[in-house]
Protein backbone atom coordinates (compact mmCIF):
# COMPACT_ATOMS: atom_id res chain seq x y z
CA UNK A 1 0.00 0.00 0.00
CA UNK A 2 1.13 3.11 -0.97
CA UNK A 3 0.56 6.28 1.70
CA UNK A 4 1.75 9.11 -0.01
CA UNK A 5 -0.23 8.75 -3.17
CA UNK A 6 -1.60 11.85 -3.43
CA UNK A 7 1.72 13.89 -1.94
CA UNK A 8 5.08 13.38 -3.12
CA UNK A 9 6.82 10.24 -1.73
CA UNK A 10 9.34 11.20 1.34
CA UNK A 11 12.96 11.99 0.17
CA UNK A 12 16.01 9.78 1.49
CA UNK A 13 18.61 10.98 3.09
CA UNK A 14 22.29 10.28 1.32
CA UNK A 15 24.19 7.92 3.93
CA UNK A 16 27.12 10.06 3.14
CA UNK A 17 24.84 13.20 4.75
CA UNK A 18 24.13 11.03 7.48
CA UNK A 19 27.43 10.53 8.12
CA UNK A 20 28.62 13.76 8.08
CA UNK A 21 26.56 15.38 10.48
CA UNK A 22 27.10 12.30 12.77
CA UNK A 23 30.74 13.69 12.11
CA UNK A 24 29.95 17.43 12.52
CA UNK A 25 27.93 16.41 15.95
CA UNK A 26 31.26 14.61 17.22
CA UNK A 27 33.75 17.47 16.36
CA UNK A 28 30.79 19.99 17.96
CA UNK A 29 30.92 17.81 21.27
CA UNK A 30 34.85 17.37 21.49
CA UNK A 31 35.49 21.07 20.99
CA UNK A 32 32.60 21.65 24.22
CA UNK A 33 35.14 19.01 25.90
CA UNK A 34 38.58 20.55 24.92
CA UNK A 35 37.10 24.35 25.66
CA UNK A 36 36.34 23.40 29.41
CA UNK A 37 39.65 21.37 30.01
CA UNK A 38 41.30 24.37 28.29
CA UNK A 39 39.58 26.78 31.01
CA UNK A 40 40.33 24.58 33.76
CA UNK A 41 43.86 24.72 33.11
CA UNK A 42 44.05 28.17 32.42
CA UNK A 43 41.77 29.03 35.23
CA UNK A 44 44.38 26.70 37.45
CA UNK A 45 47.62 28.00 36.23
CA UNK A 46 46.39 32.04 37.22
CA UNK A 47 44.77 30.56 40.17
CA UNK A 48 47.98 29.91 41.68
CA UNK A 49 49.84 33.19 40.54
CA UNK A 50 50.80 35.92 43.16
CA UNK A 51 47.42 37.68 44.33
CA UNK A 52 48.01 41.09 42.40
CA UNK A 53 48.45 38.80 39.58
CA UNK A 54 45.42 37.19 39.72
CA UNK A 55 43.52 40.68 40.27
CA UNK A 56 45.35 41.86 37.02
CA UNK A 57 44.58 39.60 35.10
CA UNK A 58 40.93 39.09 36.17
CA UNK A 59 40.42 42.47 35.51
CA UNK A 60 41.79 41.90 32.03
CA UNK A 61 39.30 39.11 31.98
CA UNK A 62 36.40 41.12 32.62
CA UNK A 63 37.01 43.74 30.37
CA UNK A 64 36.64 41.45 27.41
CA UNK A 65 33.42 39.99 28.47
CA UNK A 66 32.08 43.34 28.83
CA UNK A 67 32.56 43.90 25.01
CA UNK A 68 32.22 40.43 23.91
CA UNK A 69 29.18 39.23 25.65
CA UNK A 70 26.75 41.17 24.04
CA UNK A 71 23.94 39.64 25.64
CA UNK A 72 25.08 39.89 29.55
CA UNK A 73 26.12 43.65 29.29
CA UNK A 74 22.68 44.60 27.37
CA UNK A 75 20.87 43.30 31.00
CA UNK A 76 23.45 44.74 32.65
CA UNK A 77 23.01 48.16 31.39
CA UNK A 78 19.24 47.79 31.27
CA UNK A 79 18.97 46.41 35.03
CA UNK A 80 20.88 49.51 36.13
CA UNK A 81 18.53 51.96 34.03
CA UNK A 82 15.34 49.97 35.74
CA UNK A 83 16.82 50.22 38.86
CA UNK A 84 18.37 53.29 39.25
CA UNK A 85 16.75 55.89 36.85
CA UNK A 86 17.65 58.98 38.60
CA UNK A 87 21.41 58.19 38.01
CA UNK A 88 23.59 59.93 35.17
CA UNK A 89 24.02 57.80 31.84
CA UNK A 90 27.46 57.81 32.50
CA UNK A 91 27.40 56.89 36.24
CA UNK A 92 25.27 53.43 34.96
CA UNK A 93 27.91 52.72 32.43
CA UNK A 94 30.62 53.49 34.77
CA UNK A 95 29.10 50.33 37.13
CA UNK A 96 28.59 48.15 34.33
CA UNK A 97 31.97 48.24 33.70
CA UNK A 98 33.16 47.69 37.10
CA UNK A 99 30.79 45.29 37.54
CA UNK A 100 32.41 43.13 34.38
CA UNK A 101 35.69 43.86 36.04
CA UNK A 102 34.79 42.44 39.41
CA UNK A 103 33.07 39.56 38.11
CA UNK A 104 36.05 38.73 35.82
CA UNK A 105 38.61 38.42 39.41
CA UNK A 106 35.69 36.24 41.11
CA UNK A 107 35.96 33.92 37.80
CA UNK A 108 39.62 33.67 37.98
CA UNK A 109 39.51 33.14 41.91
CA UNK A 110 38.05 30.35 40.89
CA UNK A 111 40.93 28.41 40.21
CA UNK A 112 42.49 29.48 43.54
CA UNK A 113 39.75 28.11 45.63
CA UNK A 114 39.92 25.23 43.20
CA UNK A 115 43.29 24.11 44.50
CA UNK A 116 45.11 26.29 46.34
CA UNK A 117 46.20 26.12 50.24
CA UNK A 118 43.47 26.23 53.19
CA UNK A 119 46.39 28.51 54.50
CA UNK A 120 46.09 30.45 51.21
CA UNK A 121 42.64 30.73 51.12
CA UNK A 122 42.74 32.02 55.09
CA UNK A 123 44.49 34.83 53.76
CA UNK A 124 41.78 35.78 51.45
CA UNK A 125 38.87 35.75 53.16
CA UNK A 126 37.75 37.87 56.42
CA UNK A 127 34.62 36.92 58.85
CA UNK A 128 32.59 39.42 60.64
CA UNK A 129 29.72 38.71 62.90
CA UNK A 130 30.27 34.95 62.65
CA UNK A 131 29.25 35.05 65.97
CA UNK A 132 25.69 36.05 64.94
CA UNK A 133 25.32 32.01 64.26
CA UNK A 134 27.40 30.96 67.25
CA UNK A 135 24.66 31.88 69.51
CA UNK A 136 22.00 30.95 67.52
CA UNK A 137 22.97 27.75 67.25
CA UNK A 138 23.89 27.45 71.12
CA UNK A 139 20.35 28.06 70.78
CA UNK A 140 19.43 25.48 68.84
CA UNK A 141 17.98 27.58 66.27
CA UNK A 142 18.72 26.36 62.47
CA UNK A 143 20.23 29.45 60.14
CA UNK A 144 19.38 30.69 56.57
CA UNK A 145 22.80 32.70 55.26
CA UNK A 146 20.74 35.22 53.22
CA UNK A 147 22.45 36.75 50.32
CA UNK A 148 22.01 38.30 47.00
CA UNK A 149 23.60 37.13 44.08
CA UNK A 150 27.07 38.93 44.51
CA UNK A 151 30.63 38.03 43.21
CA UNK A 152 32.06 36.61 45.91
CA UNK A 153 28.79 34.37 46.48
CA UNK A 154 31.26 30.74 45.38
CA UNK A 155 33.98 31.86 47.69
CA UNK A 156 31.73 32.59 50.51
CA UNK A 157 29.60 29.95 50.74
CA UNK A 158 32.70 27.36 49.76
CA UNK A 159 35.06 28.72 53.18
CA UNK A 160 31.69 29.44 55.15
CA UNK A 161 31.57 25.56 55.18
CA UNK A 162 34.58 25.02 57.45
CA UNK A 163 33.05 26.63 60.17
CA UNK A 164 29.46 25.92 59.69
CA UNK A 165 27.69 22.53 58.85
CA UNK A 166 26.06 24.01 55.69
CA UNK A 167 23.91 23.50 52.92
CA UNK A 168 23.16 24.86 49.65
CA UNK A 169 21.55 24.79 45.97
CA UNK A 170 23.23 25.14 42.44
CA UNK A 171 22.14 25.45 38.95
CA UNK A 172 23.15 22.21 36.57
CA UNK A 173 25.93 23.47 34.32
CA UNK A 174 24.91 22.57 30.42
CA UNK A 175 29.01 21.63 30.01
CA UNK A 176 29.13 18.56 32.02
CA UNK A 177 32.78 18.45 32.81
CA UNK A 178 33.08 22.29 34.31
CA UNK A 179 29.99 21.21 36.39
CA UNK A 180 31.35 18.44 37.85
CA UNK A 181 34.79 20.25 38.30
CA UNK A 182 32.62 23.46 40.64
CA UNK A 183 30.49 21.10 42.32
CA UNK A 184 33.91 19.43 43.64
CA UNK A 185 35.14 23.01 44.22
CA UNK A 186 31.54 23.70 46.25
CA UNK A 187 32.18 20.78 48.04
CA UNK A 188 35.39 20.94 48.93
CA UNK A 189 35.35 21.53 52.43
CA UNK A 190 31.95 19.90 53.60
CA UNK A 191 29.35 21.78 51.85
CA UNK A 192 26.35 19.93 50.84
CA UNK A 193 25.21 20.66 47.50
CA UNK A 194 21.34 20.20 45.64
CA UNK A 195 20.60 20.51 42.66
CA UNK A 196 18.15 23.66 42.19
CA UNK A 197 15.51 21.18 40.04
CA UNK A 198 14.98 19.69 43.60
CA UNK A 199 12.97 22.60 44.89
CA UNK A 200 13.73 24.03 48.83
CA UNK A 201 12.87 20.43 50.03
CA UNK A 202 16.23 19.48 50.95
CA UNK A 203 17.05 22.64 52.26
CA UNK A 204 14.04 22.40 54.77
CA UNK A 205 15.33 18.57 55.46
CA UNK A 206 18.72 20.16 56.14
CA UNK A 207 17.56 22.96 58.32
CA UNK A 208 15.36 20.69 60.78
CA UNK A 209 18.40 18.77 61.14
CA UNK A 210 20.07 21.91 62.61
CA UNK A 211 22.54 22.11 59.13
CA UNK A 212 22.26 25.81 58.28
CA UNK A 213 21.05 27.22 54.97
CA UNK A 214 23.23 29.44 52.35
CA UNK A 215 20.13 30.83 50.26
CA UNK A 216 20.86 33.05 46.99
CA UNK A 217 17.05 33.61 45.78
CA UNK A 218 17.22 36.86 43.86
CA UNK A 219 16.28 35.73 40.46
CA UNK A 220 13.31 35.72 38.39
CA UNK A 221 11.90 31.82 38.17
CA UNK A 222 8.90 33.02 36.84
CA UNK A 223 5.01 32.74 38.27
CA UNK A 224 5.25 29.58 40.66
CA UNK A 225 6.18 30.38 44.07
CA UNK A 226 6.44 33.68 42.83
CA UNK A 227 4.72 37.39 44.26
CA UNK A 228 5.42 40.78 42.64
CA UNK A 229 7.04 42.61 44.97
CA UNK A 230 8.98 46.18 44.67
CA UNK A 231 12.53 45.72 43.85
CA UNK A 232 14.34 49.04 43.69
CA UNK A 233 10.90 50.42 43.67
CA UNK A 234 9.81 48.02 40.37
CA UNK A 235 7.94 45.52 40.74
CA UNK A 236 9.34 41.98 40.34
CA UNK A 237 8.65 38.26 40.44
CA UNK A 238 10.12 37.36 43.69
CA UNK A 239 10.56 33.73 45.19
CA UNK A 240 8.08 33.71 48.59
CA UNK A 241 9.90 31.00 49.85
CA UNK A 242 12.21 32.31 52.18
CA UNK A 243 9.71 33.00 54.81
CA UNK A 244 8.12 29.93 54.67
CA UNK A 245 11.60 27.76 54.60
CA UNK A 246 11.90 30.09 58.31
CA UNK A 247 8.47 29.35 59.51
CA UNK A 248 8.49 25.95 59.04
CA UNK A 249 11.90 25.34 60.34
CA UNK A 250 11.98 27.93 63.25
CA UNK A 251 15.44 29.24 61.16
CA UNK A 252 17.13 32.48 62.04
CA UNK A 253 17.79 34.52 59.30
CA UNK A 254 20.84 35.93 59.35
CA UNK A 255 21.97 38.79 56.16
CA UNK A 256 25.34 38.14 54.14
CA UNK A 257 27.21 40.64 52.42
CA UNK A 258 30.37 39.45 50.62
CA UNK A 259 32.74 41.91 49.42
CA UNK A 260 35.55 41.54 47.47
CA UNK A 261 38.29 44.40 48.35
CA UNK A 262 40.34 45.25 45.27
CA UNK A 263 43.12 46.69 46.72
CA UNK A 264 43.89 43.65 49.52
CA UNK A 265 42.75 41.21 47.59
CA UNK A 266 40.41 39.74 50.48
CA UNK A 267 36.87 38.87 50.59
CA UNK A 268 35.39 40.45 53.61
CA UNK A 269 32.31 38.89 54.77
CA UNK A 270 30.08 40.68 56.86
CA UNK A 271 27.47 38.17 58.72
CA UNK A 272 24.13 40.41 59.81
CA UNK A 273 21.77 40.40 62.96
CA UNK A 274 19.09 37.98 62.67
CA UNK A 275 16.37 39.95 60.89
CA UNK A 276 13.63 40.67 63.68
CA UNK A 277 10.10 39.77 63.11
CA UNK A 278 10.37 37.39 60.87
CA UNK A 279 8.59 35.46 59.41
CA UNK A 280 5.42 37.26 59.38
CA UNK A 281 1.74 35.56 58.03
CA UNK A 282 1.99 37.40 54.60
CA UNK A 283 4.17 36.16 51.87
CA UNK A 284 4.28 39.36 50.28
CA UNK A 285 5.46 41.35 53.24
CA UNK A 286 8.16 38.94 54.01
CA UNK A 287 8.82 38.86 50.10
CA UNK A 288 9.82 42.55 50.31
CA UNK A 289 11.33 42.42 53.27
CA UNK A 290 13.76 40.06 51.47
CA UNK A 291 14.42 42.44 48.89
CA UNK A 292 15.18 45.39 50.91
CA UNK A 293 17.47 43.48 52.31
CA UNK A 294 19.25 42.56 48.85
CA UNK A 295 18.52 46.44 47.91
CA UNK A 296 20.90 47.47 51.29
CA UNK A 297 23.47 44.99 50.05
CA UNK A 298 23.36 46.16 46.65
CA UNK A 299 23.68 49.40 47.27
CA UNK A 300 26.82 49.37 49.44
CA UNK A 301 28.78 48.64 46.67
CA UNK A 302 26.39 48.31 43.14
CA UNK A 303 29.65 47.05 40.79
CA UNK A 304 29.44 44.02 42.58
CA UNK A 305 25.83 43.28 42.18
CA UNK A 306 24.88 40.68 39.43
CA UNK A 307 23.32 42.78 37.19
CA UNK A 308 23.60 40.47 34.25
CA UNK A 309 20.24 38.39 35.55
CA UNK A 310 17.21 39.47 33.96
CA UNK A 311 15.51 39.82 36.81
CA UNK A 312 12.49 41.58 34.93
CA UNK A 313 11.80 39.34 32.76
CA UNK A 314 8.59 37.87 33.96
CA UNK A 315 5.84 41.14 34.24
CA UNK A 316 2.80 41.23 36.24
CA UNK A 317 -0.23 40.74 33.81
CA UNK A 318 1.92 39.34 31.49
CA UNK A 319 3.10 43.06 30.08
CA UNK A 320 5.71 43.40 28.10
CA UNK A 321 9.73 42.39 28.54
CA UNK A 322 11.67 45.58 30.09
CA UNK A 323 14.27 44.28 27.82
Amino acid sequence: MVFWKNSKPPVAVPISATRFFTKFQNWLARIKVSRAWITIAALTVVGQMPRKVMLLVGSIVGKLFYVFNKKRRKYALANLEICFPHWPVEKRDHVARDHFRRYGQAVVDLGMLWFSSEHRLNRCISYKGIENWTKADSEGRPVIFLTPHVVGVDLTATLLARHVPLCTMMKDMKNSIMNERIKASRSRFGLKLYSRSKGVRPLIRNLNNKVSCYYIPDQDFGLKNSVFVPFFDVRASTLATLGRMARMTNALVLPVRAYLNTNTGQYNVTIGEPLADFPTNDKYVDARRMNAVFEEIIKESPEQYMWTLNWFRTRPDNGPSLY
